[in-house]
């Protein structure tokens, strides 16, 4: 089949699949631009994983369309794996245990068609920003979980992916290897011209990554945008929190009669957030309240962060989002 070129390296439309009774996804529709981090987040058990692997070909979709960079996903399998590259959860299994770092990765270089001296080029270079030039001729097998999860993502870029999933990518790693992984993404779509589809539970990771975040629940992927804006559209941009367990009904009705409080969101069973509009309007009205109800509780001041917006939206699925137009 002859690709049809688009600015979306992906593009997936009304994408289903069921486990008998069990319906994962139902019509999901995604794209990720070219020099794009897309992010898609969602609860446990929201179909975020069996959505990637669909898109990777790992597990066959019931309906829909996929193609990536114009390719039908099932009509050009073959040519759609060479352009794509996945790091899954399942690091323990993606590598040969016996073998060492080393050769496990020759030997899926050369599987995506990579000759042995480019190989080895990429190797030298990327397990040196990935911090395993040490352990390279270490059997796989013997490595730490985090050092294993960064030998999976150098096998995933060996042979320079247009588009890389990625579900789940720093899951083990320690922050400094986290740091430098997140900085060599960010360079390799802006200077390499790439793409990347995300998945992470590290909030602060996908703001800090992502162009453009989708939200998946209950298999529907029904808000887009940048993560600005996300964090934007909930309408305050700080908030104060207070302990749940401190406070009684009518002090936080009190609280949200107050002026200069926009409203709450329950972040999670102890805290509980007051958006305001002012630092210090909306901190000493919450305070006046304490004050005269004879409330003590721990407080917390900070901005609204993309893990608010997460909680807000998942806990109001159906609340519509103005999302930027797809081009």
């Amino acid at each position: 089949m002859v690709a049809v070129k688009t600015n979306k390296i992906l593009l997936a439309q009304n994408v289903s699949k069921s486990y008998g009774d069990l319906q994962a996804l139902s019509d999901a529709s995604i794209d990720v631009r070219q020099e794009e981090i897309h992010s898609l987040l969602g609860p446990n058990g929201s179909g975020k994983t069996t959505f990637i692997k669909i898109l990777t070909t790992i597990l066959k979709k019931d309906s829909g369309t996929v193609q990536i960079d114009g390719l039908d996903l099932e009509e050009s399998e073959d040519d759609v794996r060479r352009i794509i590259g996945y790091v899954g959860q399942d690091t323990e299994r993606s590598a040969y245990a016996r073998l060492t770092v080393r050769e496990n990765l020759l030997f899926f270089a050369k599987t995506r068609g990579v000759s042995k001296a480019d190989a080895n080029e990429s190797i030298a270079s990327l397990s040196e920003i990935f911090g395993l030039e040490e352990k390279i001729d270490s059997q796989f097998g013997h490595l730490s979980g985090g050092q294993k999860q960064s030998a999976v993502i150098i096998r995933a870029l060996l042979h320079d992916p247009l588009l890389l999933f990625l579900d789940e990518p720093t899951k083990g790693l320690d922050p400094l290897a986290a740091r430098n992984i997140r900085g060599y993404l960010k360079d390799y779509v802006s200077k390499r011209g790439r793409s990347i589809f995300l998945t992470s539970h590290i909030l602060s990771e996908v703001e800090f990554l992502s162009d453009r975040v989708s939200l998946l629940h209950e298999g529907i992927v029904n808000i887009t945008g940048k993560p600005d804006d996300l964090i934007e559209s909930i309408g305050f941009p700080e908030m104060v929190c207070l302990r749940k367990v401190c406070l009684e009904p009518s002090v936080i009705r009190s609280i949200l009669a107050k002026e200069h409080i926009l409203r709450s969101i329950d972040l999670d069973d102890t805290w509980i957030g007051f958006g305001i509009d002012d630092t210090y309007t909306g901190m000493e009205s919450i305070l006046d309240v304490l004050r005269r109800t004879g409330t003590r509780s721990e407080i917390q001041h900070r901005r609204v962060s993309l893990e608010d917006a997460f909680i807000h939206y998942m806990g109001n699925p159906k609340e519509p989002f103005a999302t930027e137009e797809v081009a």
